[in-house]
């Protein structure tokens, strides 16, 4: 069963809600359900509606782009980054709340600055298949998963930084036994696409 929180937050999807993408600001979160099997799997193990996750960025011509991590880490476009998701679902956007009443000049010079440090620290990063908090290959270069990627990339920008939290993996083990190849980081700290959806530092602000 979803939280009640998040049984809130769709109740409302589509009515009073509704964004567009000029509504989006640089650091808004996207959370998405991704239309696939392992999709299905991270939703139930997170009690939640979402599998996958990405953060605007705008990029130097002013275009809202969305920086995901998905087997590559770059940019895309709103369309590309919601191209799979599951039918009759929506995104669900969310704001750190530091964000929210920045002046224009203000919010221009985050944003500014925001591309700048996605390009020099995380642009083309290599994508965790293990989903660990700290994982660096052998070049010392940090592998990153979806979620993994936003928190640390917002926490350039925040104040107050993002708490890692025991990720678990019991509801679906036999599933995970075989992703994972045996070795399952059951218990290890990272975060979620549901994380933001439960994190105080942001709210909900609609979906798309």
């Amino acid at each position: 069963m979803k939280t009640l929180f998040l049984s809130f937050v769709m109740a409302f999807a589509g009515s009073t809600f509704a964004l567009t993408l000029s509504d989006l600001h640089g650091g808004d979160v996207m959370a998405i359900s991704f239309n696939c099997y392992e999709c299905r799997m991270i939703e139930s193990e997170t009690d939640s509606a979402f599998s996958h996750s990405g953060v605007v960025v705008i990029d130097k011509d002013g275009n809202t782009k969305i920086g995901q991590s998905l087997g590559r880490l770059d940019l895309f476009s709103f369309a590309d980054f919601s191209k799979t998701m599951t039918p009759g679902t929506k995104v669900s956007v969310f704001r750190p709340k530091e964000f929210k009443n920045l002046s224009t000049q203000k919010r221009a010079e985050l944003e500014k600055n925001m591309l700048d440090v996605f390009n020099e620290k995380y642009k083309n990063a290599p994508f965790d298949t293990k989903y660990l908090w700290n994982n660096f290959n052998s070049n010392g270069v940090e592998l990153l998963y979806c979620s993994e990627f936003i928190a640390k990339f917002l926490d350039n920008f925040l104040t107050e930084k993002t708490v890692p939290l025991p990720i678990s993996y019991k509801k679906n083990y036999d599933y995970w036994v075989t992703y994972f190849r045996g070795i399952v980081p059951d218990g290890e700290l990272g975060n979620s696409p549901a994380s933001f959806s439960r994190d105080s530092r942001f709210e909900f602000i609609g979906t798309l």
